[in-house]
């Protein structure tokens, strides 16, 4: 009879990761090779004989895993053989119970582990967890059939049954979906309760199978009633395009602001927008596929389709790839997109010295800023410096930070703004001079939280969904879940020709 379950070196690797970054630092290798079985029993297709053919014995490379191991064959009430297989029967859709199919019956039993292997070989992001991961996997398909099903508030039992096993009693009054979260109001009935809820955020997520995605609580109105905010699985997203939040920039909201900007809306869906003139810098920072390009192209079209009067662009592109659709506007600084870093650093100070100059001119109206200085005649524009890599220039002229500081420290009254981006939150790209001075930030996704706390002073953007899902704080504002929008090349187009 075969008894064992041969692997790969490769599987071996698979086992040990997995192992390592998931399921607490244990050493029995059957308790991943039993999730692989799992994953691959989800598919609809039998795992091939040609791709999983039977392996030799691996020797000390590879795993050779037992029968008693992995289905406690021959261990009396810790057998589980005839559970395995009978769900192997079920699935290929012949008896695999009797003695005679032994051979069959393992043959079976390792393509199928090493198919999930392979499935978590080529699915899972080494740096994440596995656990995250892995809840994804197994349930993220069924939870998102009910989302979409019914919204929301199909959830609503089950986040109350959650709340319970806590030593939580709330209950569920009210049910808003969002275009990415659902904001449930749930009612508490003791105090004690609000710090119970707090503590437990994390398990909330781990119980929905969201692993670490960012279950958020506020304070709601009316008596012991919290804002609970739980993110939903992508399939049930709803994608919120330009010109659906462009229309915000002209509505009431933004009257009376100088340089009003949408980035995208809240969590509930409501366009989001700010004075850039009142931050008055931003630093945007977040990982690949965060959605960090769409946050600053939405920035830029605000600044192009809101008012009268653009304000002028200094746009700097260190991979050249991201600003080229902005270089026909009429409204650059310097008449064109810069990307190398010379040509950056001698933007910047001359930057510095239009700031002088226009600090001389208001003096000489006796004013005290932009604004004061125009009313008086002065007809001086804001201009806007936008850098899409900070990191990249950085490492390659280190200068650069010279007169970024100055203009953080005192362009503002001259009406210079910065928004400073990049991809690789640390000390080194965002040193503590510049941190200091601008105190507005936006956290898209990133891998640590130690990021996070580089770009907004807390944790927090370790957690989030990615692909515009992002912590907006800004100065004199609390931190906020807001979403990026889509920006398409029409967007782009239409908005440079046009302003």
């Amino acid at each position: 009879m075969v008894d064992r379950i041969y692997l790969s070196p490769a599987d071996r690797e698979t086992m040990e990761a997995i192992l390592d970054r998931g399921l607490g630092g244990q050493s029995d290798l059957w308790r991943p090779a039993r999730l692989a079985l799992a994953r691959s029993l989800q598919m609809p297709d039998e795992p091939s004989p040609d791709v999983y053919r039977p392996l030799p014995q691996q020797g000390r490379a590879g795993v050779e895993l037992h029968s008693q191991q992995f289905t406690g064959e021959g261990k009396g009430e810790d057998d589980q053989t005839e559970i395995y297989r009978a769900l192997l029967s079920v699935y290929h859709g012949r008896d695999l119970t009797s003695d005679d199919a032994d051979a069959e019956f393992h043959d079976l039993l390792q393509r199928h582990v090493r198919r999930g292997l392979k499935h978590f070989r080529d699915n899972w992001d080494l740096e994440t967890d596995f656990a995250d991961f892995l809840l994804r996997e197994l349930f993220g398909e069924e939870l998102g059939a009910v989302l979409t099903e019914g919204g929301g508030a199909a959830f609503a039992p089950r986040i109350e049954r959650i709340l319970g096993q806590l030593g939580i009693g709330g209950t569920v009054v009210d049910t808003v979906d969002g275009p990415r979260l659902t904001r449930y109001t749930v009612e508490l009935p003791a105090l004690d309760d609000l710090d119970r809820l707090k503590r437990g955020l994390g398990k909330i997520a781990f119980a929905l199978g969201y692993g670490e995605a960012a279950v958020t609580q506020s304070l709601a109105p009316g008596v012991q009633r919290v804002y609970l905010h739980v993110p939903r699985p992508a399939e049930t997203w709803r994608v919120i395009t330009w010109r659906e939040v462009s229309e915000s920039l002209g509505g009431e909201d933004a009257q009376g602001m100088a340089l009003p900007v949408c980035p995208g809306t809240d969590a509930m869906g409501d366009a989001l927008v700010l004075d850039l003139a009142e931050a008055p810098h931003l630093f945007v920072g977040g990982t690949t596929g965060s959605g960090k390009s769409m946050c600053l192209h939405a920035i830029l079209l605000s600044l192009l389709t809101a008012g009268d009067t653009p304000p002028e662009l200094a746009l700097i592109d260190p991979k050249a790839v991201e600003f080229s659709a902005y270089g026909k506007s009429k409204h650059l600084w310097g008449g064109a997109i810069v990307t190398g870093a010379d040509d950056a650093l001698a933007l910047l100070n001359g930057l510095v010295d239009e700031m002088e100059a226009r600090q001389e001119r208001m003096r000489a109206l006796d004013a005290r800023n932009i604004d004061e200085a125009n009313a008086v005649g002065a007809r001086l524009r804001r201009i806007v410096v936008v850098i899409d890599e900070l990191g990249d220039l950085f490492m390659t002229r280190r200068e650069i930070e010279v007169p970024l500081i100055r203009l953080a420290q005192k362009a503002r009254s001259s009406g210079i703004h910065l928004v400073l981006a990049t991809q690789r939150p640390e000390a080194a790209t965002f040193p503590g001079l510049l941190r200091s001075n601008i105190p507005s930030r936006i956290a898209l996704m990133v891998q640590k939280a130690a990021e996070s706390r580089i770009i907004l002073d807390e944790q927090g953007a370790e957690s989030l969904q990615g692909r515009g899902d992002m912590l907006v704080r800004f100065a004199g504002r609390p931190t906020v879940r807001a979403h990026g929008c889509r920006v398409d090349p029409a967007d782009i187009l239409g908005a440079v020709e046009s302003a």
